[in-house]
């Protein structure tokens, strides 16, 4: 029945497939009663309604655009997975560990071994300031010490007459105590006068002080030696004197404490180099870092140790591997012209504007160390953008070699001469 009115009066979309669909009820319901030498007319007629159905046109532009809508749909839930599984930045820059030269002691720079720019290595001797006034302190301290062991020698000596007094006067006081005992007995008898009793006694009692004295000198005179668990303190003073002295001339020859390269240098044999005054810097080259911004949105599954490609500004085409060290906790937030200034990250709480339309994501960032050093031409500040993969496993082991380098700090030679006591 309606399969033969043909196309509906009204072209309103809904009033089309309400009546297509009556007409496909129909065609099924008919098939289904008819024996089966009227099955093959009944599909005829139903490929034909088909036909009629998908000719027309508001049907193809339904199709298509439930096609292109689901191909979209499609299309942004796997860019959604993309971003989370590898979350990626273009704010990302190039960091290593800087070591800043600065002299120990202050003085005149006498010999500049190095120009700016140049690669040195760990040890190697990067300038020389002027060290006569250093080592003239340490022939003084090297003379007082000298002076100090003779002294020690004469307080020994010293002990030593006390002790030989000590013992005399001993054996002074010894024989008169027991000769006073042997005339006391005798005075009963007269066979010794008081006279001689009393003078006896007092021999006994003048050289048993005489003893308490000499015990007196010899206790002052190990006073003044000042041992302490047979060591001599004026000694021991006097050695740290001229080791001091020998190191603050060794402190005018300045070693490189790192491998790296030389870089900001500006200045010239013939400059006063303050005490503690930094001259330049040596960019450590033993391990380079990537520091990449993320947004916190991004970072949920990023952990430590997982694998990272870094492309660097100056060779895009060019993938660096690396490996996720950690994310820092923490940022100090530059938001707006009223910021808390009572300290780079100081106590008290920093409170940035809020928008009523939008909320900005802060950034994080993440500390990646690059391992194929030998790819790149690193330079401190240099732009690179990361991709991470969250899915690879960390690297336990390596990423604990990373954190913690068998590194052994550089300790410059002493000014050491062998001390004559």
């Amino acid at each position: 029945m309606f399969f033969r009115s043909g196309t509906p009066h009204s072209n309103d979309s809904c009033n089309i497939q309400c009546y297509y669909t009556l007409d496909l009820a129909f065609v099924f319901c008919s098939a289904m009663s008819e024996d089966s030498q009227s099955t093959q007319p009944a599909l005829l007629s139903t490929t034909h309604s088909w036909s009629n159905f998908l000719s027309h046109p508001n049907i193809i532009h339904f199709i298509f655009r439930a096609i292109i809508l689901l191909t979209v749909l499609i299309g942004i839930i796997k860019v959604w997975d993309n971003i989370q599984t590898f979350p990626r930045t273009d704010d990302a820059e190039i960091v290593a560990n800087t070591v800043g030269v600065a002299a120990q002691v202050g003085g005149t720079i006498v010999e500049l071994h190095v120009v700016d720019n140049q690669k040195v290595k760990r040890g190697d001797l990067i300038m020389t300031l002027d060290s006569r006034p250093y080592e003239a302190e340490a022939a003084r301290a090297k003379a007082k010490l000298e002076l100090v062991c003779s002294e020690v020698k004469g307080l020994e000596q010293q002990i030593h007459a006390a002790k030989a007094t000590l013992r005399d006067r001993e054996a002074q006081a010894s024989y008169a105590v027991m000769h006073y005992e042997r005339l006391k007995p005798l005075l009963e008898g007269n066979f010794a006068s008081a006279d001689q009793v009393q003078q006896a006694q007092s021999y006994a009692e003048s050289t048993t002080a005489l003893v308490r004295e000499s015990e007196a000198l010899v206790e002052q005179a190990v006073y003044n030696l000042a041992e302490v668990n047979g060591k001599n303190t004026h000694i021991e003073e006097a050695e740290a004197e001229l080791w001091n002295a020998e190191l603050h001339v060794s402190y005018c020859k300045i070693y490189a404490s790192c491998d790296g390269y030389i870089t900001n240098l500006k200045i010239a044999p013939g400059s006063y180099a303050g005490k503690g005054e930094q001259l330049f810097t040596i960019v450590d080259s033993s391990i380079w870092y990537v520091l990449a911004n993320f947004r916190e949105i991004d970072i949920h599954h990023v952990k430590e140790g997982q694998s990272a490609r870094v492309y660097l500004m100056a060779k895009r085409h060019t993938p660096i591997s690396g490996i996720v060290q950690g994310i820092s906790r923490g940022v100090f937030p530059y938001v707006g012209a009223s910021r808390n200034t009572a300290g780079e990250g100081g106590v008290l709480a920093v409170v940035p504007p809020t928008f009523d339309f939008i909320q900005l994501a802060t950034r994080f960032p993440i500390r990646i160390v690059l391992q194929e050093q030998e790819k790149g031409d690193f330079r401190l500040g240099g732009k690179a953008s990361v991709i991470i993969d969250t899915r690879t496993t960390p690297f336990g082991n390596q990423l604990k070699l990373l954190q913690e380098p068998d590194f052994v700090p550089f300790v410059p030679p002493l000014f050491n001469k062998e001390k004559e006591l």
